[in-house]
């Protein structure tokens, strides 16, 4: 099942937020027998005092476990944490069949820069997939009414346009558990290496 994360949650972290990609975090969840369960999980955002994270799995709130951080860099962080927020997220995947638009993938060095998806003349946000000359995967996070008509508008790296008319083919709702993770107490030595290592101005 893929994954693709779009879940924002109340900030109820004092510290700066900061959005990364080379964090990969894993929980570790021991149960009543003291067996010890290792989660592979999506990392939302991070400060020094928290992280959110996102898994398909539900693991509830107010539980104890162990946050394991590894940089792309080689540094790590084992943190102990607690689930003190959870929010119930969803995702739509939809394949959109259409007549083959020619000429469209001739060329190589021409990709689709942006897709626009309408449903009965209203624009919906999307992301876009798996792009083919007759068909494209598409991610929303609202909802589709299979019964009315959707269109497509792209428009290619080279400037160019097309509009066409689609059909669903499949259509799947993906639901994913968020989870705001407080750290027992504040780390400074991580805060600090998060804005060393911060390359891009994206946080909230």
């Amino acid at each position: 099942m893929e994954q693709i994360l779009t879940s924002e949650t109340t900030n109820q972290r004092k510290s700066t937020r900061f959005i990364r990609k080379d964090i990969k975090a894993t929980i570790v969840k021991s149960n009543i027998l003291g067996l010890k369960k290792t989660i592979k999980c999506s990392l939302i955002d991070i400060s020094s005092t928290g992280i959110q994270i996102s898994t398909p799995l539900k693991l509830g709130t107010n539980i104890k476990l162990t946050v394991h951080l590894n940089f792309d860099t080689g540094k790590s962080f084992e943190l102990k944490s607690r689930i003190i927020r959870h929010q119930v997220t969803s995702n739509y995947l939809s394949v959109h069949s259409f007549p083959i638009i020619k000429n469209l993938l001739d060329n190589k060095d021409v990709a689709l820069d942006k897709l626009y998806l309408y449903e009965s003349n209203k624009q919906i946000p999307a992301k876009f997939r798996n792009f083919h000359s007759s068909s494209v995967k598409i991610l929303t996070h609202t909802p589709l009414d299979t019964k009315k008509q959707h269109s497509l508008i792209f428009i290619l790296s080279n400037g160019d346009k097309y509009n066409t008319l689609t059909q669903i083919t499949d259509y799947q709702q993906h639901k994913y558990n968020n989870y705001g993770i407080k750290f027992d107490k504040a780390n400074d030595e991580l805060g600090e290496y998060i804005l060393e290592t911060q390359t891009d101005l994206v946080f909230k």
